[in-house]
């Protein structure tokens, strides 16, 4: 998927939405997953059957978030408090939700009192639930795989991008 900056950005900011609607009332572990989840197909963040894409789904859609975060915090801010939230999560959740058992009392879901959309704690929310999808659905995954592919793939985005936006200033200096 070849999307634009804004493109993903405007998804991005569905995700961070979505958080901060449904976060407060929506804060068990299973249920940050299945949020997760609907990042991936609600939100369009691919263009195939997000449930056959496997992580994939999962690191576009964190992608689209990082687009959204872009100019107020680095990939690496957001997505190193993401993965301490995560590391944060009792001892064996993942194979839990995997199992279909018990899952552990879930720490306490931060959700800013703010409707800003890039507030920063929302931002990490978001993610964290997104890195939570992965282990839990996927016995080789982890959090730190995931949150790596996103972000390669969004520095790999915004260099492209940066570089179309310099070629095209460079061409415009020469034709004028």
């Amino acid at each position: 998927m070849r999307d634009t900056h804004a493109h993903r950005a405007a998804r991005g900011r569905k995700i961070a939405a979505t958080f901060l609607a449904e976060a407060p009332a929506h804060s068990d572990i299973a249920d940050r997953i299945m949020r997760a989840n609907a990042y991936v197909g609600d939100i369009d963040t691919t263009d195939q059957d997000p449930w056959s894409e496997g992580v994939v789904g999962l690191r576009d859609a964190l992608v689209d978030l990082l687009h959204h975060a872009d100019g107020w915090y680095t990939p690496n801010a957001v997505l190193d408090a993401a993965i301490s939230a995560v590391d944060r999560l009792p001892a064996g959740w993942a194979e839990a939700y995997r199992a279909y058992g018990t899952m552990p009392t879930s720490p306490t879901v931060h959700v800013p009192d703010t409707e800003d959309l890039h507030h920063f704690d929302l931002l990490v929310g978001a993610a964290a639930e997104l890195l939570m999808a992965g282990p839990a659905q996927f016995n080789e995954v982890t959090a730190n795989s995931v949150a790596d592919a996103a972000e390669t793939r969004f520095m790999d985005e915004a260099e492209a991008a940066r570089f179309g936006a310099v070629r095209n200033a460079r061409e415009a200096a020469a034709s004028s």
